[in-house]
């Protein structure tokens, strides 16, 4: 009987630990493989190929209150408006933070550092000392839509009530854009949450005049349109009725 017990016990331990290593490779494995459609993984891999200036930048500003951030880490060329949204939004009221690609051509597929990766020192150090935050982003999609997500419930909800309160179409992101992983950037605030903004491209040409959305337009003023600062005076507005 002692034998049996002891067999049982030493095939139990052999079989827990075999799991265990298993389940532990596999875990280390899916947080390698998170950034497999990135070129880069890391803000210092991407340095060690891309020079600061000529082929991407840093866009930041920390006037206006303190207790907030709008970033967009996908800026310039990566995902098209981001940053010029983000900027407007901020205005001179809150600090601001955008990652640009400069790049002539290719700036997704060569500068995108997906958001629970993005470790850029200025970026990190700007939203640990927030409270609040909103990440806009863009995304695919033929129809005009915003995706929101993030760990922030109360801002998320009110985001979306002034966004369709000015007429846009929101919806809940989908699990590979709902931005809740606490490593995503966007959630790296003093409270542990924010609010990440996915919107189509469809919906992100609307901002601008006949779609256009190069450089050359999305950099002109005269090219925005009323969507534009709808969108911007909306998300102006839950920012406000939530202090």
């Amino acid at each position: 009987m002692y034998i049996k017990f002891l067999l049982a016990a030493v095939i139990f331990l052999t079989t827990t630990a075999a799991l265990w290593f298993f389940n532990n490779k596999n875990s280390e494995e899916a947080s390698l493989n998170a950034c497999q459609d990135d070129r880069f993984c890391s803000f210092n891999e991407l340095t060690e190929v891309y020079e600061e200036g000529e082929d991407w930048e840093v866009v930041k500003s920390t006037d206006g209150d303190d207790r907030w951030l709008v970033s967009a880490i996908h800026g310039g060329g990566i995902e098209e408006t981001t940053s010029t949204l983000a900027e407007a939004i901020a205005g001179s009221s809150y600090p601001y933070y955008s990652f640009k690609g400069r790049l002539t051509s290719n700036n997704f597929s060569n500068l995108h550092i997906t958001s629970t990766h993005f470790d850029e020192p200025q970026a990190l150090e700007m939203v640990a000392k927030a409270r609040h935050h909103i990440s806009i982003h863009g995304t695919s999609g033929e129809e005009r839509e915003t995706f929101i997500g993030g760990l922030d419930k109360e801002l998320k909800a009110l985001v979306k009530k002034h966004l369709e309160k000015k007429g846009f179409s929101v919806e809940e992101a989908p699990e590979h854009l709902d931005g809740d992983h606490p490593a995503n950037y966007v959630n790296k605030t003093k409270t542990k949450q924010g609010v990440q903004i996915e919107i189509t491209r469809a919906q992100r040409k609307a901002f601008f005049k006949n779609g256009d959305i190069r450089f050359q337009s999305r950099n002109d003023a005269s090219n925005e349109t009323e969507a534009f600062h709808a969108y911007i005076k909306a998300i102006q507005a839950a920012m406000r009725e939530y202090q």
